[in-house]
């Protein structure tokens, strides 16, 4: 009887929790730890399927643990096999079987059972990921026109290749709460486009409205270049809602940096323009994680989170001819701190497979997505830099860019 009501309140909790989750954020997919997240197989020592060689079919090889609060939303319920509460020190309300001799001999019913006392203490968690991530193509902006098909350049034809970078992750998880902290940093450098002019017998022309308010002249030759990296570190609280799924909180710093070159040559005149943007985003984000599937040799694993940014962005350009009636060069930066409010999100999707009982690999995909950020392509209208005249520069911050790709590494637990 004790036991069914147990199970009863226990119901009606995660129906509850999972409603509010559901109705206050986004749904989630991805990150949950170690043993928090992979628990228990039928109160057995985890074993790496491949070590193992067998079939853990029927074994539940995901547990999330404790519901969060279990102690409080219990307290003072009846459910001990002597008819008594569990009061013995540092026993869970709820517990089955106390005997008051401490919770060596207190564990709760199966749902509760990660709060016994070989799990009661927390699990480090850390995470090594490699990243291999591509960039969309900037706004559309004209660049420069030819009457040859195929010979105009436009941003919105600057395609990427891609970058690589590392991801570190350090979790610390309550295993009788589903509770925890974590910090990620990553990282991806170098994303290339480059661009050839080359001589078509036709001469190129800058498209309207121009490049920095200079007129739009012919060239024969040329040759454009767009770089750019990433960056961020963030810290999130979890929050257990439910047994496989939580609620993310924390702050965030994304960097995301561009320069784009382009360079003219007519016969031995040549012109340099040069534009790179700093976006230094600081927020704050929201958003849910969890256990999507599992099986007896891989679990899948998702997240989702999205945030509101303050913006420091500056953009600096530069301009240089050698031009005979006006040779020479002109420069500007402009700053703004706040520049906008800048908006990111991201989501990943993760498939985790055991190699032995405290390491696993990791296979996912993840996306970034960042609006309301500066990109050079978009500051080449607003500038007017002439040799020998006064520069006039501005910031434009009507940007977005989305960076998606895939990971793979390794998760360990001590």
């Amino acid at each position: 009887m004790a036991d069914r009501l147990f199970q009863n309140r226990l119901s009606r909790r995660i129906l509850t929790r999972e409603t509010l989750a559901m109705g206050a954020l986004i749904v989630s997919l991805a990150g949950v730890s170690a043993e928090t997240a992979r628990g228990q197989w039928d109160g057995e020592p985890q074993s790496s399927v491949l070590v193992e060689g067998g079939n853990l079919a029927g074994r539940e090889p995901f547990r999330m643990g404790a519901l969060p609060e279990a102690h409080e939303a219990f307290a003072g319920d009846d459910f001990s096999e002597s008819g008594t509460s569990c009061t013995a020190p540092g026993c869970s309300s709820g517990c089955t079987g106390c005997g008051g001799v401490g919770c060596t001999e207190c564990c709760p019913s199966a749902l509760f059972d990660t709060a016994c006392a070989s799990n009661r203490e927390g699990v480090w968690i850390g995470r090594v990921d490699a990243m291999l991530l591509w960039r969309n193509a900037p706004p559309d902006r004209p660049i420069a026109t030819s009457d040859i098909p195929g010979g105009a350049l436009n941003a919105f034809g600057l395609d990427s290749t891609p970058a690589a970078g590392p991801r570190f992750t350090l979790m610390r998880v309550n295993n009788a709460t589903g509770h925890g902290i974590e910090a990620t940093y990553f990282n991806a450098a170098n994303f290339r486009s480059q661009r050839p002019l080359s001589d078509l017998g036709i001469p190129y022309r800058i498209a309207p409205p121009g490049i920095y308010g200079n007129p739009e002249f012919a060239f024969t030759t040329g040759n454009a270049d767009l770089g750019s990296r990433i960056q961020s570190f963030e810290f999130n609280r979890h929050h257990a809602l439910a047994r496989n799924i939580r609620f993310v909180g924390g702050f965030r710093w994304i960097q995301w940096q561009e320069e784009f070159t382009l360079a003219t040559d007519d016969n031995g005149i040549t012109d340099f323009y040069r534009t790179g943007t700093v976006n230094d985003l600081y927020g704050g984000q929201i958003g849910l994680d969890a256990n999507l599937f599992a099986s007896s040799w891989v679990r899948l694993d998702g997240v989702v989170k999205a945030g509101a940014y303050y913006n420091n962005a500056v953009q600096s350009s530069f301009y240089a001819t050698n031009e005979p009636g006006n040779p020479g060069s002109a420069s500007v930066a402009v700053g703004e701190s706040p520049a906008s409010g800048a908006f990111a999100g991201d989501v990943g999707l993760t498939a985790v497979m055991p190699i032995t009982q405290n390491i696993d690999v990791r296979l996912g995909y993840y996306a970034l997505w960042l609006s309301g950020i500066a990109q050079p392509t978009q500051q080449l209208s607003g500038q007017s830099l002439t040799p020998g005249s006064p520069a006039i520069g501005s910031l434009n911050v009507d940007g977005g860019v989305l960076v998606q790709g895939a990971t793979v590494g390794l998760e360990g637990r001590w």
